[in-house]
C-alpha cells in the first residue's frame, strides 16, 4: 500500500467522523416532541366513557347501556344488534359484552356543552371525581380529521380540570366494545401516560 492510498483512506474516516459529529449535534439542537399518542399506563381509576363523532360528543351512560341492552337482548334475538337509547345501537357479542354504534350523532351535544356544567353533559363532566376516575373518549374514524380535533381540544380541556384522559379511535368496522366486567381484554380501557389528572 502505496503512502497516497493510505492517506486517502485516513482522510476518508476522519471526514466521516465529522459527518457523523455534525448529525448528531444538529440532531441535538431539534426539540423533544411528545409522541403523539399517548403511552397507556396501569390505573386505579375507572373510565368515565365519551364518545367523539365528528364535531359532537356524547356521554355513554354504562349502567343505562346495559340495563337496555340485557333487556333488548332477552327480548330478541340476542345476535341481533337492538337499540339501546337515542344515541346508540348495541349488538351482543359475548354475554355482557356490548358492540356500541352511534346513532343521529347530528343531535348529539357539541365541545361548548362540554364545558356548560348547566347542560347534561357538563354535569356528568362536573361529577367526575378525579381522586377515582378518568375520562375515556371512543373516537370515531369518519373518514375526515374532524374527530381527532375535537379529540386534541377535548383532551386538553380534560386535562386542564386534572382529570385524565385515555382515547382509543374506533370505526364502523371496529366498533366501541363495554363490557360488564375487567377481564375481557378488548375492555381493559386506562388512561394514557400523558393524562395524568392533577386536580385534587
Amino acid at each position: 500500500m502505496s503512502l497516497d492510498s493510505l492517506t486517502d483512506l485516513v482522510s476518508n474516516a476522519v471526514g466521516v467522523l465529522i459527518l457523523l459529529l455534525l448529525v448528531t449535534a444538529i440532531q441535538a439542537q431539534k426539540p423533544f416532541n411528545e409522541p403523539p399518542l399517548p403511552i397507556e399506563h396501569q390505573s386505579g381509576l375507572v373510565p368515565a366513557f365519551f364518545y367523539v363523532h365528528g364535531d359532537h360528543i356524547q356521554s355513554i351512560d354504562i349502567n343505562a347501556v346495559f340495563t337496555n341492552g340485557l333487556l333488548a337482548a332477552t327480548e330478541g334475538d340476542s345476535a341481533a344488534e337492538f337499540q339501546i337509547n337515542a344515541d346508540f345501537t348495541g349488538r351482543s357479542d359475548e354475554l355482557l359484552t356490548l358492540a356500541l354504534r352511534p346513532i343521529d350523532t347530528d343531535n348529539w351535544p357539541t365541545f361548548n356543552e362540554l364545558q356548560n356544567v348547566d347542560t347534561p353533559l357538563g354535569s356528568v363532566v362536573r361529577d367526575i371525581d378525579a381522586a377515582t376516575t378518568f375520562a375515556f373518549l371512543f373516537v370515531h374514524d369518519t373518514g375526515s380529521a374532524e374527530s381527532f380535533r375535537l379529540l386534541s381540544q377535548a383532551r386538553r380541556w380534560f386535562l386542564d380540570q386534572g382529570i385524565a384522559v385515555g382515547w382509543l379511535p374506533v370505526s364502523d368496522n371496529n366498533p366501541a366494545w363495554l363490557c360488564s366486567w375487567s377481564d375481557v381484554a378488548a375492555c381493559q380501557y386506562s388512561p394514557g401516560a400523558y393524562g395524568r389528572g392533577t386536580r385534587g
